[in-house]
């Protein structure tokens, strides 16, 4: 529903555009430019898989890299269909202790990781303010407002990253709190044994962390990894916009760098950071079109700029993501069925002898 009214929203409001000027524009971008965004697009899954990679491996989970780019892509692809990204982390935690990780090992790993990927933002949005701060100043009030508290909501969650990972009383206090609110409401019956669990997963999980921490070069690979993800990321815009002006004679005469559009981007992903709906859609075109007016004032193009952009990093990619998630949990429920016949045969042949 959400994104029939973002299209038609779309569709009503941009004056001479349609869906033959959407082919038409696609088919006008220097070819070897579209290409690069589609690989941006493949990295983008990629990186993250890297850096979920470097961490198992640090605990001693030495996973296939196709294993790894498919808890990345079951991440991405259960975040946009979630609110506020929330289904992301427990798809890719499903599947890794499917593959054998055990459950405190992947939540160490996958908070871990998600530390590191709120710092390359808070790093990203950094970066924007102190190479562009002027450019901010141009835009309308409210897209201010949804990048300022984008980026303030990427801190808070920082802290509050940092301050669970170093402090267990804080984990336990949650814990505890979010055990009684679930006994309160009986999907919890034995308050007792969920504390013991609770304070067992805890003393686990922290001990994963610790260890994990202890190695600085893994925060710095982990780091660089995130970071990395988020400039494949933007680049897809930045591949679609510059692919664009080298055809098309109403974008060829816009004089602006790489950077700023890398800027611009970046601006357009820390607004939506802030919006909790799945894929912050209707708010990241929204922000799209407020920000590159600046730079493309034609309607129907604009649209045609923002739709190709969005429609690669998000809307195929999350496609492509739900089948790479698909193929996985395919092979993930075949291996389980073949290790239950095997434990149900061992079982028969060790009954008759």
């Amino acid at each position: 529903m959400l994104l029939g009214v973002t299209f038609y929203v779309i569709f009503t409001n941009s004056d001479g555009f349609s869906l033959k000027s959407l082919g038409d524009f696609i088919k006008d971008i220097y070819w070897p430019f579209l290409i690069a965004a589609f690989v941006c697009m493949i990295m983008n899954i990629g990186f993250k898989g890297l850096s979920i990679r470097s961490i198992s491996r640090h605990l001693g989970y030495k996973k296939r890299l196709t294993q790894n780019y498919s808890y990345a892509a079951a991440d991405i692809y259960f975040s946009a269909i979630t609110p506020s990204a929330t289904g992301g982390q427990p798809a890719s935690l499903y599947y890794m202790v499917k593959d054998g990780i055990p459950i405190a090992a992947s939540t160490a790993i996958l908070s871990y990781n998600l530390l590191m990927y709120t710092a390359s933002l808070i790093v990203v949005a950094v970066l924007a303010f102190a190479i562009n701060p002027m450019l901010f100043m141009k835009f309308d009030w409210w897209v201010k407002l949804l990048i300022i508290a984008g980026v303030v909501i990427q801190a808070i969650f920082l802290t509050v990253y940092i301050m669970i990972l170093v402090s267990e009383k804080v984990v336990l206090r949650i814990g505890k709190w979010l055990v009684n609110l679930l006994c309160l409401i009986r999907i919890f019956k034995d308050k007792q044994s969920s504390y013991d669990r609770l304070e067992n997963a805890v003393h686990r999980f922290k001990g994963s962390i610790d260890f994990i921490s202890r190695d600085k070069k893994i925060a710095i690979k982990a780091f660089l990894y995130n970071f990395l993800e988020r400039i494949a990321f933007l680049s897809i815009g930045v591949f679609v916009f510059f692919g664009a002006k080298m055809n098309i004679p109403e974008l060829a005469s816009v004089e602006v760098s790489v950077v700023d559009v890398f800027v611009m981007q970046a601006y357009c992903l820390l607004g939506s950071y802030c919006v909790p709906l799945p894929g912050a859609v209707g708010a990241s075109e929204g922000l799209f079109s407020s920000i590159f007016f600046l730079l493309i004032p034609n309607q129907a193009l604009l649209t045609s700029t923002m739709l190709t952009t969005r429609g690669i990093n998000f809307y195929i990619c999350f496609m492509f993501a739900g089948i790479v998630t698909l193929l996985h949990h395919i092979k993930v429920s075949f291996l389980s069925k073949d290790k239950n016949t095997e434990t149900k045969d061992t079982k028969e042949t060790k009954e008759k002898s």
